[in-house]
């Protein structure tokens, strides 16, 4: 078999083509929607912390907290106005949480029911004065949670509707125009 120049080239190429996409068929962990800078959390945590908060706050007639993408704000925060400390304790307390979900429902967060991921949550509540760091996740992600739900634009306009100060001036006294002139 004769192998001339130009088809060696093109199978080198081919093959070299291969190599370089192959890591990428290979990883299947997806990518976060945001960029953070002190933190790193894929896809897949992502979409967690999403659950979570839905099970926090779940739609009822209003939209339950993953329609406001509260868990987006929980990550901002996270990652910009803590500690490296307890930035660390958080992450090290999402690893947890996902092992607790495992250990209590025998399968992870994100596949569990509503029941299940309910009654996970309950036996956090009820640990909530422990100070490891599964305790710091979940009482800092339901802290987050409640303050970007109460903060949006939906609540603030639809549910707890909001007046700028200094509101309405609902006087006691009426008014009567003076005959005085003043400068």
């Amino acid at each position: 078999m004769a192998v001339n120049r130009r088809s060696a080239i093109k199978q080198l190429l081919y093959v070299s083509a291969g190599m370089a996409l192959l890591p990428a068929c290979l990883q299947h962990t997806s990518r976060a929607s945001l960029t953070l800078k002190n933190i790193s959390v894929d896809g897949d945590q992502e979409k967690m912390l999403a659950e979570l908060a839905d099970t926090i706050i779940p739609p009822t007639t209003t939209p339950g907290a993953k329609a406001l993408s509260t868990h987006l704000f929980t990550l901002i925060m996270m990652d910009d106005c803590y500690k490296k400390e307890e930035q660390q304790q958080w992450m090290n307390g999402l690893k947890a949480f996902e092992q607790a979900s495992k250990k209590l429902n025998g399968r992870s967060f994100l596949e569990s029911t509503a029941p299940q991921r309910e009654a996970l949550l309950s036996s956090l509540e009820a640990a909530k004065d422990s100070k490891d760091d599964l305790s710091f996740f979940y009482s800092a992600t339901k802290r987050l949670t409640i303050q970007a739900y109460t903060q949006s634009k939906y609540f603030m306009t639809n549910v707890d509707i909001y007046e700028l100060v200094p509101a309405r001036y609902k006087g006691c006294v009426p008014f009567k125009p003076s005959a005085r002139k003043t400068a």
